[in-house]
Formats: structure tokens, sequence, C-alpha cells
């Protein structure tokens, strides 16, 4: 997997990727981890980062309950 600071965006694609291969539950756990990382630390330098991976946790959420 490519680095998060990487600027290529090529790490964006391939975590979005890995959500659609998570249950629901991993991907719930995910969401709640990155929650609690960011609410611990906000300035945290990896901030933009968790909060990268729970919103894409949160698109295949949506998309599985959407059906598509």
């Amino acid at each position: 997997m490519h680095l998060y600071n990487s600027q290529d965006g090529k790490w964006h694609s391939e975590y979005m990727a890995k959500c659609k291969k998570l249950s629901n539950e991993q991907l719930r756990f995910i969401q709640q981890d990155c929650r609690e990382a960011v609410q611990a630390n906000p300035e945290s330098s990896k901030v933009g980062q968790y909060l990268d991976e729970s919103h894409y946790c949160a698109m295949e959420l949506i998309r599985r309950r959407a059906g598509k």
C-alpha cells in the first residue's frame, strides 16, 4: 500500500478498495477507532489520515445500504 503522504493519490484509491473487502463490523470499528484517535490527539500529524479512513469507511457502508 502506498503511503498516505505520497502525494500521488494512490493511497486513497487503495484504501477505498480495501474497504470493499471489510465486513460492516470492521468498517464500524475503524470509524470508531479513528474518532477516538482524533479526540485523543487532535494535533497529531495523522489526523487527516484518520479522518479520511473514517470517511471512506462511511462511504462504503452507505454504498452497501444503497445496494450498489
